[in-house]
């Protein structure tokens, strides 16, 4: 027994033969609208230029671009510039191909068309990359194609994309040439200010610090020593001078400052030794040192002098001097170190007493040659001595300067070695941004002279033949496979949504029993099964 719900072919081509004629309809009526939209579709034509990307023509290594964006990147802003508004607006006047638009004020229609007419289409190949050897796909070309309603239109507007898309690459490569050199020249002439500030700040630096640069350092460190050794060698001469005029001293008491007794000069001088001597031994009203006095004053007026501070100098020392010689002999307390004591202290009250340089009358001149030798000795002596001790403290001065710098070099190490790096980091950037303003300065050349990356029109937009949509013959065999698919569709659709009964397998499926007996097809009879509601034909 087979099932009930099998069907077979005769039962599809049954069902076909009752629905053949609105089947037929709906599959004549698709065939038709695929025929007059076939026929009626207005034609579009495509006029396509292909684009080189060439490259640079001189090698990177020896000059390279400034212009750093990838060859794809930049179609892609050429694109968006190409399509504003101005552009597509100028070139839509210029070969009228919109009028009816255009006169209407319909702007942004006529802009949609024309950038849906717009078509850029990248071309890329398998490259080795010479420098790394890595393989990888770069664009090397790309075609622009304009779409329009005639050939002409497709052409010229594709021409003039062309001669767009190349200005604009022109422009845009220069543009990027000349913005990096000009960038890179407004940077170095800030760094050169900047230098230039530094280097008034580092001559500043040095002038406020002159002495105390750690340059100077060794210099001041062998200053410093010399001069050291310039204060012991006037040490030595202080004490060697020191000595030598205390022996001119001791000499000069010893010679006579006047050449003989007779002179007026060596009679005052003895005069004076006795008055002296009578002073040590005798009060001053005793008639021996009133005689005395009187003999020293009449000898001075006889020589036209008053009593000068130089000869009680003189005499001081004299006695000063025997007085030493004496010690060395004799004691304390022996008669002649005790006359000796007494006259120079009577000597020690007239000097102080006597007037000053200014207010001394004409002095009794030495005339002894020995003596006068002696003399012009000891102030040679006392001027070097006097030199000497001034150079000692000029060069303590100076020792005290060096061991200032000397102390104070770290610092202003310190704060010139900040100065200096600062100053070297600003000469280093500076020489980098020249190198690089000579770089973009030579491929602002390049690029001006078209002698970098660019485009080459490989191909021009040429006028088409035949047009690209529609595809006529595709439509009508598309219309036909759409027309048989409609008829099945309808015919299998009206047979789901019929409720109809027929052949026996249908009132087994029905009836769950199979029917008595089957009687033949013999004319339509309008039976209906009690309480189904469903028309039964040809079958008892």
């Amino acid at each position: 027994m087979t099932d009930s719900n099998e069907q077979h072919l005769s039962d599809y081509l049954a069902i076909l033969r009752r629905r053949r004629k609105p089947s037929f309809v709906i599959a004549s009526v698709i065939i038709l609208f695929s025929v007059l939209l076939a026929m009626f579709w207005p034609p579009v034509y495509r006029s396509t230029a292909t684009i080189l990307i060439e490259q640079q023509q001189i090698p990177q290594d020896l000059v390279p671009s400034s212009v750093t964006s990838y060859a794809g990147e930049r179609i892609q802003i050429i694109s968006k510039r190409a399509m504003t508004r101005e552009n597509l607006l100028r070139v839509e006047q210029k070969f009228d191909l919109f009028p009816g638009l255009r006169q209407a004020g319909d702007a942004s229609e006529i802009l949609q068309r024309m950038r849906k007419g717009i078509i850029v289409d990248m071309l890329d190949a398998q490259v080795n990359d010479p420098r790394s050897g890595a393989s990888g796909k770069a664009n090397i070309a790309f075609e622009l194609s304009y779409e329009a309603r005639t050939p002409e239109a497709a052409e010229s507007v594709a021409k003039e994309l062309v001669t767009v898309f190349l200005r604009e690459n022109v422009r845009i490569l220069t543009e990027k040439a000349e913005g990096a050199s000009e960038f890179l020249g407004e940077e170095s002439q800030r760094l050169s200010q900047r230098i230039s500030e530094l280097e008034a700040r580092l001559a500043e630096f040095k002038s406020k610090n002159t002495g105390r640069l750690p340059e100077l350092m060794t210099m001041n460190m062998s200053m410093l020593d010399r001069s050291q050794r310039d204060i012991e060698e006037a040490e030595r001469q202080i004490y060697n001078l020191d000595e030598r005029k205390l022996l001119l001293q001791s000499q000069l008491s010893q010679v006579e400052p006047y050449a003989g007794q007779n002179s007026p000069g060596g009679r005052l001088r003895m005069a004076q030794s006795e008055y002296l001597s009578a002073m040590a031994k005798y009060s001053p009203d005793h008639p021996d040192v009133v005689r005395a006095r009187r003999e020293v004053e009449a000898l001075k007026k006889e020589a036209g002098i008053q009593d000068g501070r130089d000869t009680i100098e003189a005499e001081y020392k004299k006695v000063r001097a025997e007085l030493a010689a004496a010690r060395e002999k004799y004691a304390e307390d022996h008669p002649d170190a005790i006359r000796l004591k007494n006259s120079l202290a009577i000597l020690g009250e007239k000097l102080k007493a006597a007037p000053s340089s200014e207010q001394r009358g004409i002095a009794l001149k030495p005339d002894n040659p020995a003596y006068i030798s002696l003399l012009t000795q000891q102030d040679t002596v006392e001027l070097n001595l006097k030199e000497a001790k001034e150079r000692r403290t000029r060069l303590k001065e100076k020792v005290r300067d060096y061991e200032s710098r000397i102390t104070q070099t770290p610092h202003v190490e310190q704060e010139g070695l900040s100065l200096q790096r600062e100053y070297d980091n600003a000469v280093k950037k500076f020489r980098e941004i020249k190198d690089k303003e000579l770089q973009a300065g030579v491929s602002e050349q390049l690029e001006k002279g078209s002698r970098g990356e660019r485009f080459t029109v490989l191909e021009p937009p040429q006028l088409p033949t035949r047009p690209v949509r529609p595809n006529r013959p595709a439509i009508i065999l598309l219309g036909l496979v759409f027309a048989l698919g409609g008829g099945i569709g309808y015919a299998s659709y009206a047979e789901y949504m019929d409720r109809t009964i027929r052949g026996s397998r249908s009132v087994r499926a029905v009836l769950r029993t199979p029917p008595l007996a089957v009687i033949p097809y013999i004319a339509p009879v309008g039976n209906v099964l009690p309480g189904s509601g469903t028309r039964v034909e040809g079958v008892s």
